[in-house]
């Protein structure tokens, strides 16, 4: 197989989203008006694919949120793979930024990097998602080993 016209262009979550769900919608018209049927590997892939992100941050953001955030991140000196990651990941803590910007340490400040956090959650705010995610991990947090309530009185005595 030849590559007849390289692209290099990298793809947010959400743009590959789109295109899916595009494809989804034409495969099923063209299923029916025609009586088509595709290839099982690429109904598997596309369905994968869709299940996956559908569980991330692209399904709520919008091209508007994406090419915000891109302006904005111009001014922090990263490169195009670390902005993807971040547009893509959505990332709420410093210890996820260190994981997506490398020698994260060397060109950033503690302070930076909180401004740069500030700047991600406000341009690419929380979907319903992660505060389900969020209230969940707050209960567990209240509960014992077994996953019962714990006693107030005993919280803080787990010997």
């Amino acid at each position: 197989m030849e590559v007849l016209d390289r692209q290099e262009a990298l793809l947010t979550n959400h743009e590959v989203y789109i295109v899916l769900k595009e494809e989804e919608d034409r495969h099923k018209a063209t299923k029916i008006a025609e009586n088509i049927k595709y290839p099982e590997n690429v109904t598997t892939l596309q369905f994968e694919a869709l299940q996956y992100l559908n569980d991330s941050p692209c399904v709520t953001q919008s091209s508007k949120q994406i090419s915000q955030i891109k302006e904005l991140l111009m001014a922090y000196d990263l490169t195009k793979a670390e902005v993807l990651q971040i547009i893509n990941l959505r990332p709420k803590t410093p210890v996820e930024l260190h994981l997506i910007i490398e020698e994260c340490s060397e060109r950033f400040t503690i302070e930076g990097l909180d401004e740069l956090l500030e700047l991600i959650l406000s341009a690419l705010p929380q979907d319903e998602h992660d505060e389900a995610a969020e209230d969940d991990g707050d209960e567990a947090s209240k509960k014992n080993g077994n996953g019962a309530p714990m006693d107030v009185e005993t919280q803080g005595d787990l010997s």
